[in-house]
């Protein structure tokens, strides 16, 4: 038996063996056990982001899916951080009402993903409404631009939550990671919006955002895009002291590469998105204390046209 035969047998019989045991402690747990799903969890986590073959891959990715299924249905795995799972991402709403949970599935082709996610709701009644996240984005032919159902998402990596308030509705803004291939990475940003609990809409047009990372919006967009080569790294994050989602500005290395995001990088200047009366805006060649001592190159932004 060759070392790549027995690694795949190993794998076999790891996910067969969780199978097993995951049945018995259902049975022999009515009440079910959050620890012990934690860890089965955190095995089959590792399977999926390391075994060798596809199918491998997918087969635990398949038993992981149903196990964080049978966890998320408990009220209490509500406040449970899952913190052993390391391929699964848990964001928490600051008003404690929403969980979202995404992870992602190596496909056969290098650089490329399938993602997957569930979302957690606390009513006004207490009651815990759980959504089920199915990536569709190659269905989805104008993704910029329209409101999805949670059975249509535009799937990614979400790694922070942020919730702005406007009037009476409060809108969770996700950041997210979204490699595109071997050449390209894309983080989103992305929305939340519960106007009814039982059909939450991934979409909303509160981005006063006309020019973003060199893409012209012709009215306002539901999602932003952030794309830049997959050989360097980008930085997009919400910061609490500025108040405002601080990302490296991305170029690319001359002007006639424009729109080719394979050559965009950071330029190192940085731009910042702020919320106010019920829109994020874009604010260019913004200054903050990065820990840098070089200051931040400063030029004029330029002028924007308004819808």
């Amino acid at each position: 038996m060759t070392a790549s035969t027995a690694c795949k047998a190993q794998s076999i019989v790891l996910i067969l063996l969780l199978q097993l045991a995951w049945s018995n402690a259902i049975l022999s747990q009515p009440s079910g056990d959050l620890n012990w799903i934690e860890q089965s969890l955190a095995l089959l986590g590792r399977e999926i982001l390391s075994a060798e073959t596809y199918s491998e891959r997918n087969a635990a990715n398949q038993e992981f899916d149903s196990l964080l299924l049978e966890a998320l249905k408990k009220p209490e795995s509500l406040d449970y951080l899952f913190a052993e799972v390391k391929n699964l991402s848990r964001i928490q709403s600051q008003d404690k009402k929403v969980v979202v949970y995404t992870w992602l599935l190596p496909k056969e082709n290098p650089g490329e993903y399938e993602f997957y996610g569930y979302v957690q709701i606390r009513d006004k009644n207490g009651k815990i409404l759980l959504h089920q996240l199915k990536d569709e984005t190659g269905q989805i032919p104008q993704p910029e631009y329209t409101a999805l159902k949670p059975e249509r998402w535009y799937g990614a990596l979400y790694y922070q939550i942020i919730d702005v308030r406007h009037q009476s509705a409060t809108y969770y803004t996700l950041l997210g990671y979204k490699p595109m291939g071997k050449v390209i990475q894309r983080k989103v940003i992305d929305v939340l919006h519960l106007h009814n609990p039982k059909k939450p809409i991934f979409g909303a047009p509160i981005f006063y955002v006309q020019d973003f990372v060199d893409r012209r919006y012709m009215r306002k967009p539901f999602r932003l895009f952030y794309d830049y080569s997959a050989s360097v790294s980008a930085t997009m994050r919400y910061r609490e002291k500025e108040k405002m989602i601080i990302m490296d500005h991305l170029a690319p290395p001359d002007y006639s590469k424009k729109g080719i995001y394979a050559v965009y990088g950071p330029d190192f200047s940085y731009d910042g998105l702020y919320w106010n009366n019920g829109h994020w805006h874009l604010k260019e060649q913004i200054r903050f204390d990065t820990g840098i001592k070089d200051d931040i190159p400063s030029v004029p932004p330029p002028v924007r046209r308004k819808f």
